[in-house]
């Protein structure tokens, strides 16, 4: 009888104290960066660092970006650019604050309304298969926008 083998995938990251509510992040080969509260709650804190919800939600953005070109892909689905904005509710709870939902905004321009067709395939599917999305306790909402880009070169 053959074994059951779970294919396992690692990420390690170390941190390290810097100062008052500042640690550092790091992953090696990566360039390290620094993490502080966002200015909400730290009012006199370092301008211009990221912070932990930043990161949550930049997580949320990145992973539908590479998974819907990778999707793209998949549906013969082309397109001309791609822009993603996102929000990030917190909402106080019994033990403090949790994020309520995370919105993506995805706008994406595409050559053809054939492409458009198969792009919304794309779409759904990256949302679906979003590995950081589907990990999240709260839930993520994805409302794309899809633009056929009208070519003005002469046939």
């Amino acid at each position: 009888m053959q074994e059951d083998k779970t294919e396992e995938h690692r990420y390690d990251v170390t941190s390290h104290w810097v100062r008052e509510k500042i640690v550092t992040i790091e992953i090696e080969g990566k360039p390290d960066f620094e993490v502080a509260p966002p200015l909400d709650f730290w009012s006199d804190g370092p301008k211009g660092t990221l912070s932990p919800e930043d990161l949550f939600v930049a997580s949320t953005v990145a992973c539908y970006g590479v998974s819907l070109s990778g999707a793209s892909k998949r549906f013969h689905a082309e397109f001309n650019s791609l822009t993603i904005s996102a929000t990030g509710t917190l909402q106080k709870v019994e033990f403090g604050w949790e994020f309520e939902q995370i919105t993506i905004n995805p706008t994406i321009i595409v050559p053809t309304n054939k492409d458009k067709k198969r792009m919304t395939k794309a779409a759904e599917r990256a949302h679906r298969y979003c590995v950081i999305s589907n990990s999240m306790k709260c839930p993520v909402h994805v409302n794309f926008e899809i633009i056929v880009e009208q070519s003005t070169a002469p046939e």
